[in-house]
């Protein structure tokens, strides 16, 4: 049939509809903004360099809710990784929930430091993995000094947990090459004043086997160990080298709370055996041999603290 012979009707129609989609491609030209030319330059990295792992305290359940909606302490993170056995996770397999965009900043570090580097959310990623840990009030008492006391529970983490956290931070390292060993961290190596978590027993040397995050050789460690005992550093050297491999401490010549607080975290991290705060020659044998293998560099800015 000719266009000719159509109805009236039928002909206003296809041209009240030819109109219709007209004015819409126009609009949508309109609202589209700025034309670019599209040139990807090589001179950009990414802003992310550093990678934060917490432990949730809570359950799954309790964890996604405050991870996920509006409460009077807003917190948020990236990645949330759960755990089968626990009762509030009804999937029968396990499954990575994204709460916010690596792209975007979300609130989980808090007031923090690593290195020259503050405020943490600015620049890192963050998971939480679910552990229902537990930490009281925080106590001191003075005899002689002041100390840490701080009574924590910390349950273990499930190996499928860290088979899949495994698998996540595996992505993210491989979006963000530019996050060094040293710079997969804790929350409390970054915070150690306040936060204990993911706690002694995250399995950091596991990580470390599969290529993830940094830790020490053990043939270093005992030549570190053998140089210490024959010479060992003064308060001011340790506090220092603390401070050159990233931890947030004042080099105060005291070993008051903030210096256990610094000591304590790094020894969660490093030394899980025992995590008291104080200074032992084993603490400053691994504290050696990390900086010996990633800080060797910087090394030298504490020598004005070694005894003549």
């Amino acid at each position: 049939m000719s266009m000719l012979s159509m109805q009236p009707n039928i002909l206003l129609i296809i041209l009240f509809r030819a109109v219709l989609m007209l004015v819409a491609s126009i609009s949508i030209a309109a609202c589209s903004g700025l034309s670019y030319v599209e040139i990807e330059s090589t001179n950009q990295n990414s802003r992310v360099n550093f990678l934060v792992i917490h432990a949730t305290s809570e359950n799954f359940e309790e964890s996604l809710r405050l991870l996920s909606t509006r409460n009077p302490n807003p917190v948020s993170v990236h990645y949330l990784v759960p755990y089968l056995e626990d009762p509030t996770y009804s999937r029968n397999n396990l499954r990575i929930y994204r709460l916010v965009d690596e792209d975007r900043r979300a609130w989980h570090a808090g007031i923090s430091q690593w290195g020259s580097e503050v405020s943490l959310n600015n620049r890192s990623v963050g998971i939480e993995v679910v552990n229902d840990f537990k930490c009281n009030e925080l106590i001191t008492h003075t005899n002689e000094e002041e100390l840490i006391e701080l009574e924590c529970s910390f349950p273990g983490y499930p190996q499928s947990q860290i088979d899949i956290l495994v698998e996540l931070i595996d992505e993210i390292l491989e979006r963000h090459p530019g996050i060094d060993p040293v710079d997969v961290v804790a929350h409390s190596d970054i915070a150690p004043n306040r936060k204990s978590d993911p706690g002694p027993e995250f399995p950091w040397k596991q990580l470390y086997d599969q290529g993830i995050g940094a830790w020490y050789d053990d043939e270093t460690v005992v030549r570190h160990f053998g140089e210490l005992e024959r010479s060992p550093p003064n308060l001011q050297e340790l506090q220092c080298a603390l401070s050159i491999y990233g931890y947030p401490i004042e080099v105060s010549g005291v070993h008051d709370l903030q210096s256990q607080f610094a000591f304590r975290a790094f020894q969660l991290h490093f030394r899980p055996s025992n995590y008291n705060g104080l200074i032992d020659t084993e603490t400053a044998a691994i504290l050696s041999a990390l900086n010996e293998k990633y800080r060797a560099n910087s090394l030298q800015s504490c020598d004005e603290y070694s005894e003549s």
